[in-house]
C-alpha cells in the first residue's frame, strides 16, 4: 500500500462522493430553497447554483421550477472531478461546467443564483469572499420593464455550528469507488475548521485530502456583503423563515442587488 501526496481536495472524492453524503436530505434542502424563492421571487424562472458538486441539488431542484419544464438551470463548481460526475450522472436538464465561483459568471444573469452546503466557508480570506459576492451580484438579474430583479440563496457554517458539532464530524466508511476516514478539527482562535480524508482506491493507494473551512461571523458577511452592492433581504436560521443570530448554526442569506429597491421582498 503506498500513500500519495496530498490531492487537491475532492480530486479523489468526487467519484464517491455522493455516497459519503449519503447524509444529506437534497430533496428536503432543494423544497426549503423552492420555497424561500416563492416568498423573495415568485417570478424566477432562471437558476444558477455555484458550487454545485455532483449536481444532487440540481436533480430535486430543477424540477420544482415552472411548469412544463422547470427551471433554466445552469451549475457551475471548481472541481472539475466533480463536474464530470454531474455530467455523467445528473438526468435533469441542466448545464454543469467548471468555474471558481469567485469568478464572474459567464452568460445571462438569472433570477435565482444558488450557493449552498458550505460553499462560502471555503473561501478563507476576506477578499476571496469579496470576490464571491461580486460575483453573485454580476450573475443577479437587474430589474427591468417592471419585472423584480433576482435574488441570491447562500448558506453559510457558522462558529457555533463548528463549536457545537466538534465531534459529530469524524467517520469511515466504504464506497463503490473507495475507503475512506474522515477527520475534523475545529481551531476556536482562527475560526478554520480542516476535515481531513484518508482515502484508499482499489489499487491500494492511500490519497489525503485536506478540506479547510473558516466559521464566518454574520457580522463579518454583512459587511462583505453590503461591500459588494448587496442588500440584506432576509438572513434565516437553519431550515426555518426565523430570523438568524448568533446562536445559528446554519444561516440561510437571502440577498438582492442593493440598487433594485423592492427585489426579494415577501409579498
Amino acid at each position: 500500500m503506498s500513500t500519495a501526496p496530498s490531492s487537491r481536495p475532492y480530486s479523489v472524492l468526487a467519484a464517491g462522493y455522493d455516497a459519503v453524503m449519503a447524509h444529506v436530505d437534497y430533496p428536503f434542502w432543494a423544497g426549503f430553497v423552492r420555497d424561500l424563492l416563492a416568498r423573495h421571487a415568485p417570478h424566477a424562472r432562471s437558476v444558477v447554483e455555484l458550487g454545485c458538486g455532483t449536481g444532487s441539488l440540481a436533480i430535486a431542484l430543477q424540477p420544482l421550477g415552472p411548469p412544463p419544464d422547470g427551471f433554466a438551470y445552469r451549475a457551475f463548481d471548481g472541481s472539475e472531478a466533480m463536474v464530470a460526475v454531474a455530467r455523467a450522472t445528473v438526468d435533469v436538464p441542466a448545464t454543469f461546467d467548471v468555474l471558481d465561483f469567485r469568478a464572474p459568471v459567464p452568460g445571462p444573469p438569472a433570477d435565482a443564483v444558488l450557493l449552498l452546503y458550505d460553499g462560502l466557508n471555503y473561501l478563507t480570506e476576506p477578499a476571496d469572499v469579496a470576490a464571491l459576492l461580486a460575483s453573485v451580484h454580476g450573475a443577479l438579474a437587474p430589474a427591468a420593464d417592471g419585472r423584480p430583479g433576482g435574488v441570491a440563496v447562500v448558506d453559510s457554517s457558522t462558529p457555533a455550528n463548528s463549536i457545537n458539532h466538534a465531534d459529530a464530524f469524524d467517520d469511515e466508511g466504504v464506497t463503490d469507488a473507495f475507503a475512506f476516514r474522515r477527520t475534523s478539527h475545529y481551531d476556536e482562535a482562527t475560526r478554520l475548521h480542516t476535515t481531513t480524508f484518508e482515502i484508499q482506491t482499489p489499487d491500494g493507494a492511500v490519497h489525503v485530502e485536506r478540506h479547510v473551512q473558516r466559521a464566518w461571523s454574520m457580522a463579518e458577511l454583512r459587511a462583505l456583503a453590503a461591500a459588494a452592492g448587496l442588500r440584506e433581504v432576509a438572513a434565516y436560521d437553519d431550515f426555518t423563515t426565523q430570523p438568524a443570530t448568533d446562536r445559528t448554526e446554519r444561516v440561510h442569506w437571502v440577498w438582492a442587488r442593493a440598487d433594485d429597491a423592492s427585489a426579494g421582498d415577501a409579498a
